[in-house]
């Protein structure tokens, strides 16, 4: 891949050569920010409103965050483009993003992996979600990390199944 300190802007440029190559008829829409983020041990990336005026408004901007560990050289440069495609799907289905929505929830019914499928990726998706099945347990480990890390409850599944 490429040296530590060049790590954001190839991620903007593999980006945006991402969009172009896959996405040729749809444009960006909105503020679009992508960065690497922290190192989580169960998810490769999300996509989320950004916040205006402490409002998460996706007509403002779109931030994607990928996880920081797919910078290891360990890490296949596939396994990066299959995760920023899934992203990028996840923007332009209208989900984090102002494009219109495609459904109700991004996971639904194979949403995400059927338009992965459309545009080309399956081969891709299924070489990434093998190497990620057989290796990520190992990377997480290099990185301090248990792979056996509890998802974490959101508060108010606690409060309910307090007063449950």
């Amino acid at each position: 891949m490429v040296s530590s300190t060049d790590y954001d802007s190839y991620l903007a440029r593999k980006t945006a050569s991402l969009i172009r190559e896959n996405f040729p008829d749809r444009g960006v829409t909105n503020l679009l920010i992508i960065q690497w983020g922290k190192k989580w041990a169960r998810k490769l990336g999300h996509i989320k409103p950004l916040k205006n005026e402490n409002k998460h408004d996706p007509n403002y901007g779109s931030i994607i965050e990928i996880n920081s560990i797919l910078k290891s050289n360990a890490v296949p440069e596939y396994v990066l483009d299959y995760v920023l495609m899934h992203e990028l799907t996840h923007y332009f289905q209208g989900f984090g993003s102002n494009h219109e929505r495609k459904g109700k929830h991004p996971h639904k019914g194979g949403l995400v992996d059927k338009e992965l499928e459309r545009l080309g990726w399956g081969e891709i998706m299924q070489k990434s979600e093998k190497w990620l099945k057989e290796n990520w347990g190992q990377i997480l480990t290099q990185n301090n990390l248990s792979p056996y890390a509890k998802k974490k409850r959101r508060k108010i599944f606690r409060i309910l199944n307090f007063f449950g």
